[in-house]
């Protein structure tokens, strides 16, 4: 299973938790404690929020432990605000365009799951993507179709209906092929200002997903992640189960329950 992180708060550089801490998401491309495989090595991407609008893409098919570009990068490169993913390739090409984040405008979504058979209904979630994003669809993989199934859904104005949308579209979809547990995944979605959350299964057993809300110098940050990326100070918080959590700019918490 792939692994990722989203990180808001005061501007810090990317290495600071892709590489630095003791369990960073690097070293979780190397050993992973809580995925079903333990290393991650078929990409890496990440996406970046600054002065602009839109956000900074970077997306590699080398292994994160072996790409000096991204530690180059990672260490020049300060943000208030990025998603980054690990990828473990499940029956897809390893391709750039196969890497997360996948970005449109100014969203960006990294995802760890799949869609159970995704073959078998493949055609018919795309026929329900519209044409104003179609277009933008680069890669082969069930992630890119969720983000751009979600964005066809609603997912610039109300984000929260969109993923439940979304999840009764699989689910239903699945149910007249007999596809059983249709659909494992834990989502990072933002706009650029807040952090969307979410963790699901048809089956109710998801994959981990952590948070935790510190504070630094007198200011508040906020992680979400697939597994902790630091053991010892920090305080992690289990995303419950089929739930939807929302950190707006503020750092204002609400859950929402995603219901079979």
């Amino acid at each position: 299973m792939c692994r990722w992180m989203a990180y808001k708060g005061k501007s810090i550089y990317l290495e600071d938790w892709l590489l630095n801490s003791n369990h960073s998401l690097i070293e979780q491309s190397k050993a992973s404690d809580m995925a079903n495989f333990e290393v991650n090595g078929d990409g890496f991407g990440v996406g970046w929020y600054g002065n602009k609008l839109e956000p900074g893409l970077f997306r590699s098919v080398r292994p994160a432990w072996n790409n000096v570009n991204l530690e180059s990068l990672a260490g020049h490169v300060a943000s208030p605000l990025f998603l980054a993913h690990i990828r473990f390739a499940t029956g897809t090409p390893i391709q750039e365009t196969n890497s997360h984040p996948f970005q449109y405008k100014n969203w960006l979504m990294v995802h760890n799951g799949q869609i159970n058979q995704y073959h078998l209904i493949k055609k018919q979630l795309i026929n329900l993507i519209d044409e104003e994003y179609f277009q933008y669809i680069l890669g082969s993989t069930d992630s890119e179709i969720l983000f751009y199934l979600l964005l066809s859904h609603g997912l610039e104005a109300n984000v929260e209906q969109a993923i439940i949308t979304v999840v009764k579209l699989v689910e239903s979809l699945a149910a007249k092929h007999n596809i059983d547990h249709s659909l494992r995944m834990t989502l990072g979605i933002s706009n650029g200002e807040s952090i969307w959350a979410v963790r699901y299964s048809t089956c109710s057993k998801s994959a981990s997903l952590f948070y935790t809300l510190e504070e630094s110098d007198g200011q508040c940050y906020l992680l979400v992640v697939s597994e902790p990326l630091e053991y010892g100070s920090l305080s992690w918080n289990a995303v419950e189960e089929n739930a939807i959590l929302h950190f707006d700019k503020n750092y204002k918490k609400q859950l929402t329950t995603i219901f079979h």
